[in-house]
């Protein structure tokens, strides 16, 4: 009690009566009071399992926060795919973080290379054949398509490592409600994987593609995939690959920079350069 008052600076006393109101309003006591000492019982340890994390957290956001207004950040945006963004950027963000502690980052999900805030993002990361546009950009993730399941799904119906024109009836295909033709579709796969089209009515269309590969992950159909986007999901074995794998060598992930010879941005396109090498060496663990 000393040391917490110490901590918050106020008095014991206080301390005592926080904690009494505390247990009255949980209904239980959280110490067992043994004299003049306090032990937690099993109660206080559990209330103090679930609480430590997060209020870990808070005390990290509150720290990150102060330090940012006692000295401005460089704010750097990274704008990609509503897919690419979630599935790739999202969980690497802490590790880019920790890498650049001096910087805040925006990952800024955009499905169209006209939107205004692609054209003005720091980093540009699109999905498709050479831009257009004013900004020069480089090939880094070549594309890599090819069907996924869920490990269960393939179990249910058969399904080996290869697709064939059999399997192709007999499956479920999902696939995204969007005419966009820089993406690969089902009659497009098939054609470069010289595979008979099959009927497409029953194919179930979703508007993006986190909830497609939800619906995938929840054994409800096959879905084409991108190297990258998925190889998360394919190591931890929530999804199997099937081939054939098709490329197309004009396409494939390409990242564009307003300032490529910036002294802030150009250490972290180097670091961005890394992570698609590493994960194009092991790429695809099928």
């Amino acid at each position: 009690m000393t040391a917490a008052a110490r901590e918050l600076h106020t008095t014991q006393p206080t301390i005592s009566q926080r904690i009494r109101a505390l247990e009255e309003s949980l209904g239980c006591p959280l110490f067992d009071r043994q004299g003049g000492r306090l032990l937690l019982n099993a109660s206080g340890e559990s209330f103090y399992g679930e609480l430590a994390p997060g209020l870990s957290r808070l005390c990290g956001a509150i720290g990150v926060i102060r330090r940012r207004a006692r000295k401005a950040s460089p704010v750097v945006s990274i704008a990609a795919g509503a897919g690419f963004t979630h599935m790739w950027l999202r969980p690497r963000l802490e590790r880019l973080e920790q890498t650049f502690p001096d910087h805040s980052f925006r990952l800024l999900p955009i499905d169209r290379d006209e939107a205004p805030e692609m054209q003005k993002a720091d980093i540009a990361l699109r999905f498709g054949p050479p831009h257009q546009g004013d900004l020069a950009d480089t090939l880094v993730v070549p594309e890599k398509a090819f069907p996924v399941c869920s490990p269960e799904y393939a179990r249910r119906h058969g399904l080996g490592t290869r697709l064939d024109a059999k399997a192709l009836k007999r499956i479920t295909l999902l696939h995204l409600d969007v005419r966009d033709p820089r993406w690969l579709d089902w009659a497009n796969w098939c054609r470069l994987a010289d595979l008979p089209l099959p009927p497409l009515e029953q194919a179930f269309p979703y508007n993006n593609f986190p909830l497609l590969l939800n619906a995938v992950i929840n054994h409800q159909g096959v879905a084409l995939g991108w190297s990258h986007v998925i190889q998360d999901m394919l190591d931890s074995g929530q999804l199997v690959a099937l081939e054939p794998q098709v490329t197309r060598k004009s396409h494939g992930y390409r990242l564009s920079v307003r300032y490529p010879h910036s002294a802030v941005i150009a250490p972290i396109v180097d670091w961005l350069a890394r992570e698609f090498a590493g994960q194009t060496r092991d790429t695809i663990r099928m």
